[in-house]
């Protein structure tokens, strides 16, 4: 198979669905089987998210360029469908306004978190678990966000946590099994907010800006059931440099660090508090009474 980015998270995951769609194709799901990657660069390939293998197979990866030179003869392959490809899933794909909840999708997200061994939290005190996405790149930080989590912890419905996942200071797998237990992901446009696909049903994602790209996790949170919710118009967001560029594309609002305004950010999140409240899925009777709605 052809893999792709190993360091983005958004790019990876297009060949983790693809390859669990050609599962289905195939009509096997047995993991004694032999992944073949598609790489024959002559440098080494980085891959923060190789505990996923485990979902697809028992043995290490192969890469192709180990085969130079060599002639192979397999029994049985089958070459799985390509990511990143135009109109497939999820990337490149103009999602039918108002299509959402794909079953497909959520089956991917349980067969991955069950074959990695996640567990799926249940809220236990009474409170919604807030997750606040931090980045720590060169662009894209949200500058005041101690700001934003200091005003959300005086909030009793919310129990907030801050996170950086990075591979360094979390595995991938304490990554899933941390997004699996929460309510409401909060973070600015990122590969991070991938983790949306392993949110639980009744959760909701808050992009707290979209730097241009506004179908990206939106239509990733609708093809995975999850609620959203994001910045309307600009007003309250502030850009603290000058547009960035990258790659000679010019300004590029990706390529810049932001303010937010803390009494636009709490309206966001209370909607998020009510998506959740209200979510026929939502496990009310881990609330306290006085906190139901």
């Amino acid at each position: 198979m052809v893999s792709c980015l190993g360091i983005n998270m958004y790019h990876h995951f297009c060949d983790f669905l693809n390859l669990y769609i050609s599962q289905h194709v195939n009509g096997s799901f047995s993991t004694d089987v032999n992944i073949i990657v598609w790489d024959t660069s002559g440098r080494s390939y980085k891959d923060m998210f190789g505990d996923t293998w485990r979902a697809f197979t028992d043995h290490p990866l192969i890469h192709l360029k180990n085969y130079d030179g060599k002639r192979v003869c397999v029994r049985e392959a089958i070459f799985p469908l390509l990511p990143r490809i135009a109109l497939g899933l999820y990337y490149n794909l103009p999602l039918v306004p108002g299509c959402k909840n794909s079953g497909l999708v959520r089956a991917f997200s349980r067969h991955v978190l069950y074959r990695l061994g996640i567990d799926h939290g249940q809220p236990q005190d009474g409170r919604l678990r807030v997750t606040f996405l931090s980045r720590t790149t060169q662009f894209r930080q949200v500058l005041n966000e101690d700001q934003l989590l200091a005003q959300l912890r005086t909030d009793p419905r919310l129990h907030v946590s801050k996170v950086d996942y990075k591979h360094r200071k979390m595995s991938f797998l304490e990554q899933l099994q941390h997004t699996q237990n929460t309510d409401i992901f909060i973070g600015i446009h990122g590969a991070g907010l991938t983790h949306t696909l392993f949110l639980p049903d009744w959760a909701c994602l808050l992009e707290i800006y979209n730097c241009g790209d506004e179908p990206c996790y939106r239509n990733l949170a609708a093809l995975r059931g999850v609620g959203y919710v994001t910045w309307e118009g600009s007003a309250g967001l502030t850009q603290m440099d000058e547009l960035g560029t990258h790659k000679g594309r010019g300004d590029y609002d990706k390529f810049v660090n932001y303010t937010v305004n803390p009494t636009e950010f709490r309206w966001l999140v209370e909607k998020a508090i009510m998506y959740v409240f209200n979510h026929p899925a939502f496990p009310s009777t881990h609330m306290h009474p006085k906190e139901e709605l």
